[in-house]
């Protein structure tokens, strides 16, 4: 009798027992006749057997079965013929992305290879907050997302103060959705209008910290699935689901009924999680749920919790005949779905195994799935003490109506790698099972050691797979998984997932003919980006030649066509990787390959009927427009749509401060003696246009950099913090090797260490300023005139100058930070040779430029990008006005201590187009460097001269003209000179009357260049102590103000990319002027500057373009061939100056042209409401909403209200007409 048979044999002994009011177990052993059965109680009995399972039995089925046992399988046979199992639905496209993975491919490698990558948490905040409630608990950790505050509003027609308003999880769910329709080869333009789904599961509420239409609908969860419908066009249902932690599998679930009754052709399946305000923590932690080690280790015996992650992940799914139809890439297939509740259990919170284990039984009973098929479960499995051995409990019970069979199914958690997303955690279960279907392997559980010891595995048909497996193929049937969700909100979930059988993915073989493949974006770079990261994918994935058309009929009919666009014929995959690398490169004349921009509205002219066209006119006609029937290109076989790159996303940040909690007079958060991990990283980021920084209860807004840089990245001082952290671990190390600081209670006064050393003169004080970096950091104290080592010495976690410890520092840091690879590497060579250095026995210079290369410091030297690039349109934005009010004039630049050229390199471009009108001077006081950057720049920059230039000399006396530059500047060099007075007089002997000094400095003391640079004695070269910093040659904003306003320049300014006081900055841009000018410096700069970096009282604005690419288009003249134009009017309080000054406002945008579109740069109705009450406020007449929409352009806005203003002339004041119409 097999296990369902018996299952059955016990429920229909209940209903026979109530009928015949007698015993259930006298009822199962006891035949009908025995039992006095009858006619009337059969009729009885087969009435409540048909209610019960939902069967049309005769009586006669009774009757005639003579016993339970027969009835039993006579109830089974027909539950079998009833149960044809419902349609099965494909998985055609899936993305995500977590802590440690951007995509499905590298959370792959994260679970194939049973890594965790949670880690301590990194924000300052959220540290300070939580630790004002738990005091003595252990650092909270959680699975970070890298770039969760990067988001490409333009792309989405999102203007960027919406997207400051938006939770991050909004903006991470719309870019991850688009990737995923991509994955599945779907052109999102073309599913506009259609029956498409979309259900995301979402948990709890964002936070709202400002008060606003866009502020509510950002943080409203309600509205995620609609903001997909909405920005992609689709008219199908759009449902939010909160379930708590199963909300995601529910999602899927829905999505699934949605898909097979008829309501949807495509759905959207999603779940997102993004950690949205700093008391998470906190609440995490008194709920009790949280690992007290910080660790989450599912069924193992040191299990004691969870831990929280970022996460978002989605599924295209599609009826499975649709897919097979349309020859979609098919993942998976989802063979049956189902949710059900705890209903009452001993707490609101607490699970049932009842509960779950009837969920799974009723699951795969209705989808006609053996479950003793499975070989696979993706559990739960939190973690936790008490759901870990309930949730193997319910899976046992389950299976036996199955199987008697013990342990062949594996089951894991892929919170053990990524943390619990909450309410992505089941949609990431699935793209975790797909992935193990496509790679036929059963990862190891990450953090397993040893069984849980309140659970029984010996005695369940599960094990918790231990080393990575192949999950081979059986005689079974195909190979099938379960992913089971269990919201704490008693809301289950479970889905089964079988793999599709390559051998019918793909048809009849495709005839071999030279294809066209398309490619397309919003910019030329990103055009770019794409050729590049194709030639990337078709090299790595060894793609073959009978590939390449389904890699041309992917781009055709998979992707969105946008304006900028590059068509490729090819015979070969070869051919092409190499034609897209020429162009990604940088080539413009690449053979069959053209490049075209299209109408913005991607339409184009008709093409000719496709068929039988040559394949480069059809490229050429497709590059500048025009519409081409993919399909008919594709006659004699069916090509298949397969997985390649996705488009480019731009990355601005977007990141929320929290006023609660956070420190007093914006100082940061103290977290000083714990070992905090990076914020999410944002590696290649680009400056910002809006953050929320909710402080003096005012709205601002500010410039947020990128991560590639060191020192403009760290928006909270996190990533400074950890560098300093490196710094002086490896310090101490490094003297350790000098037979001092041994053990803790050591004394030693500075003269005697020195002299017991033997450190030279020339390092004396650098050896005295590192000795207060070791007191700072705790590990000395002082006491009088003496040092004394603290307990801290003997801390084994202690770095030892050992090549394995170094290494393993090197990776940790470098994995939270790649971008600090080349800042690790000088640094621990000069660490290296530390004693050698301080001794005399080594010259610095050996180690900073080993025989004279400028390698070891180049990676630091061109760390700066975002602030070069500040620097950058800054000196652009002074040509280009200058030259736009005196179009006959030359501007003459000076870069003083040019160094390897790192801002040289973002400066050129920014003047691309003024070569004719330029004189650039690129010096420094060694003469390597100026030969260096004449090898470098002299070829493609024939204006450039090349001189040296010791600025703490007179110029005049080494050949300068006095008076001869409209720009000088200098970047991280003036602070490395003896006299700063001096120095600065001689820059201003160089810059005629009104010209512009623009600095970029280091303002606060920083281990790392203690350490490095520190180590050259011109770093202590500097006399006038009291302009300096202590311990240091740097200055502080304040200091610079100071020296240049004594010094003869007026109007000075900081700048900083970091939204934080001028006190606070780790580096600041400082602009002044030379006395005597005519215009001010601010009218010329105002269009694209950032706002000037806060004084060390009231907090201000700073704001930068959206992007370096964008600054630099926004300088360039209209037409290259004419004058010069400035960007916008100036701030003179004329008709267009309003208007653009609205634009800048309640758009969030950086600049506004008159050819800008309102509606593209993320205008809506809310935003029109708030333009038109901005422009009454400014002059007496009358707007409604429908004019403005009328008014598309900056342009046409203006006219309209000329218009206006021109019917009513005679009612305005003649000095209002005059100043609006200027």
């Amino acid at each position: 009798m097999s296990p369902h048979v018996k299952q059955l044999k016990q429920t229909l002994s209940e209903l026979a027992a109530r009928v015949l009011d007698a015993s259930p177990e006298r009822v199962a052993e006891a035949s009908f006749q025995e039992l006095g059965l009858g006619l009337v109680a059969a009729v009885e009995l087969t009435e409540e057997v048909n209610a019960r399972f939902g069967t049309a039995l005769p009586t006669s089925a009774v009757t005639e079965a003579g016993d339970l046992g027969r009835l039993a399988e006579r109830v089974e046979a027909t539950l079998a013929r009833q149960a044809a199992p419902p349609e099965a639905v494909a998985v055609i496209g899936m993305h995500c992305r977590t802590a440690g993975a951007a995509d499905p491919e590298e959370l792959w490698e994260v679970i194939s290879e049973g890594r965790d990558r949670t880690g301590p948490v990194a924000d300052p905040v959220a540290l300070s907050l939580f630790r004002e409630h738990f005091p003595d608990a252990a650092v909270p950790a959680y699975g970070a997302m890298a770039e969760a505050e990067c988001f490409d509003p333009a792309f989405f027609r999102i203007s960027p103060r919406e997207a400051a308003a938006m939770d991050a999880a909004q903006r991470v769910l719309l870019e991850s959705c688009y990737h995923a329709l991509e994955d599945a080869a779907q052109d999102a333009s073309a599913l506009r209008g259609r029956a498409v789904a979309t259900v995301v599961g979402s948990t709890g509420l964002a936070p709202q910290n400002e008060y606003s239409a866009h502020a509510l609908m950002g943080s409203d969860t309600s509205i995620m699935a609609a903001r997909l419908a909405y920005h992609l066009d689709l008219a199908g249902p759009a449902l939010t689901v909160d379930t708590a932690c199963s909300s995601s599998l529910v999602a899927v679930d829905i999505a699934r009924r949605l898909l097979l009754s008829g309501e949807a052709e495509l759905a959207l399946a999603a779940g997102v999680y993004v950690v949205n305000h700093p008391g998470t923590f906190v609440t995490m932690e008194a709920l009790g749920t949280v690992s007290p080690r910080r660790t989450c280790r599912p069924f193992d015996a040191e299990a004691d919790g969870m831990l929280v992650g970022d996460g978002v992940g989605v599924l295209v799914l599609k009826r499975l005949s649709d897919a097979v139809r349309d020859n979609d890439r098919i993942l998976g297939v989802i063979r049956g779905s189902a949710t059900n509740q705890d209903g009452r259990t001993s707490g609101i919170t607490s699970p049932s195994s009842t509960a779950q284990s009837a969920l799974l039984r009723e699951v795969y009973r209705r989808s006609g799935v053996d479950m003793g098929r499975l070989r696979y479960v993706e559990a739960h499995g939190t973690g936790t003490s008490l759901g870990d051995p309930i949730e193997v409990h319910g899976l046992t019970e389950a299976f036996e109506e199955f199987t008697e069979r013990k342990q062949f199914c594996a089951i894991g958690s892929v919170k053990a790698n990524i943390g619990h997303t909450m309410g992505a955690a089941g949609v990431l279960g699935a793209i975790k099972v797909l992935l193990c279907l496509r790679y036929g392997k059963l990862p190891p559980a990450a953090n397993f050691r040893d069984e849980n010891k309140h659970v029984d595995f010996a005695d369940s048909p599960v094990y918790v797979n231990r080393e990575p497996a192949d999950w081979a193929a059986d005689d079974t049937g195909p190979r099938l998984a379960g992913v089971s969700s269990f919201g704490y909100s008693g809301t289950n979930a479970h889905v089964i997932i079988e793999e599709y059988p390559a051998a019918e993915r793909r048809g009849r073989p495709l005839p071999r003919r030279r294809q066209l493949v398309p490619l397309s974006a919003r910019t030329d770079a990103q055009l770019r980006r794409k050729a590049g990261a194709l030639a990337a994918r078709l090299r790595n994935d060894r793609l073959g030649d009978d590939a390449l058309q389904d890699v041309a009929y992917t781009l055709q009919v998979g992707r969105e066509a946008f304006p900028e666009r590059l068509a490729v014929s090819a015979d070969s995959m070869s051919e092409l990787a190499k034609r897209l690398e020429a162009f990604a490169g940088g080539a413009d004349a690449v053979p069959a390959t053209y490049r075209g921009r299209a109408p913005e509205d991607r339409t184009g002219g008709q093409a000719p009927t496709a068929a039988g066209r040559d394949v480069d006119e059809l490229a050429a006609a497709w590059a500048t427009g025009a519409a081409v029937d993919w399909p008919r290109l594709h006659t004699g076989g069916a090509p298949r749509r397969i997985q390649l790159p996705g488009h480019p996303f731009e990355r601005e940040v977007f990141r929320h401060a929290w006023a609660d909690g956070a420190p007093a007079d914006g100082a940061p958060a103290d977290a000083s003696g714990h070992d905090i991990a990076p914020p999410r990283p944002a590696a290649g980021a680009v400056p910002s246009v809006l953050v929320e920084l909710d402080a003096a209860a005012e709205e601002h807004l500010r410039a947020d950099p990128s991560a590639a840089d060191i020192e403009a990245a760290l928006r909270n001082d996190v990533m400074v913090r950890e560098l300093a952290k490196v710094c002086r671990e490896l310090l101490f190390a490094s003297l350790r090797r000098m037979e001092v600081f041994q053990a803790p209670g050591e004394r030693h006064g500075a003269p005697e260490l020195i002299r017991r050393l033997g450190v030279v003169d020339e390092h004396t004080s650098l050896f005295r300023a590192l000795l207060g970096v070791l007191t700072d950091d705790g590990l000395l104290r002082a006491e009088g005139e003496e040092l004394v080592t603290t307990d801290r010495v003997a801390d084994p976690a202690l770095v030892r100058w050992e090549p394995d410890r170094l290494e393993a520092l090197k990776r940790e840091v470098t994995g939270h930070y790649p971008e600090m690879e080349g800042y690790f590497r000088l640094l621990t060579s000069c660490l290296e040779e530390f004693p050698a250095i301080l001794t005399g026995r080594r010259k610095a210079h050996e180690v900073l430029f080993p025989d004279g290369s400028f390698d070891a410091v180049e990676a630091v030297y061109h760390s700066d990008q975002d602030t070069n690039a500040l620097v950058a349109q800054l000196v652009a934005a002074y040509a280009r006005a200058r030259l736009a009010r005196d179009p006959g004039a030359e501007v003459s630049v000076l870069e003083i201590g040019a160094g390897t050229g790192g801002t040289t390199a973002k400066v050129l471009p920014a003047l691309d187009g003024l070569q004719d009108r330029l004189l650039y001077a690129y010096t420094d006081i060694s003469r390597s460097f100026t030969l260096y950057g004449r090898n470098r720049y002299a070829k493609d920059h024939p204006f450039l001269s090349f001189q040296q230039l010791d600025i703490e000399s007179p110029p005049a006396e080494q050949g300068f003209e006095a008076g001869a530059y409209d720009v000088v500047l200098a970047c991280n060099v003036l602070h490395a000179t003896r006299r700063i007075d001096d120095s600065l007089a001689h820059a201003r002997q160089l810059l005629r009357p009104g010209g512009v000094l623009i600095l970029l400095e280091t303002t606060r003391v920083q281990e790392f260049f203690t350490l490095t640079f520190g180590l050259m004695a011109g770093w202590w070269a500097f006399q006038d102590h009291e302009r300096r910093l202590p311990g240091s040659p740097l200055l502080s904003v304040a200091l610079w103000r100071q020296a240049l306003e004594q010094g003869g320049f007026r109007a000075v300014r900081s700048l900083s990319l970091a939204p934080v006081r001028e006190d606070q900055a780790y580096q600041a841009v400082v602009l002044a002027e030379n006395e005597g000018a005519v215009t001010g410096l601010t009218d010329t700069t105002a269009p694209v500057l950032p706002r000037p970096a806060a004084p060390a009282e009231p907090p201000t604005v700073t704001a930068t373009p959206a992007s370096t690419a964008q600054a630099t288009q926004a300088t360039q003249p209209a037409e290259p061939a004419g004058p010069a134009q400035a960007p916008e009017e100036d701030a003179d309080g004329s008709l267009q100056a309003m208007v653009v000054d609205a634009w800048r406002e309640v758009l969030g945008v950086a600049s506004a042209r008159p050819d800008d579109d309102f509606q593209e740069l993320g205008g809506d109705s809310i935003l029109a409401t708030q333009i038109i009450s901005r422009l009454k406020s400014g002059f007496p007449i009358e707007l409604d909403l429908g004019e403005l929409f009328q008014a598309r352009t900056l342009a046409d806005m203006v006219a309209m209200l000329e218009a206006e203003l021109v019917e009513r002339i005679e009612e305005l004041p003649e000095d209002t007409v005059a100043t609006l119409l200027a």
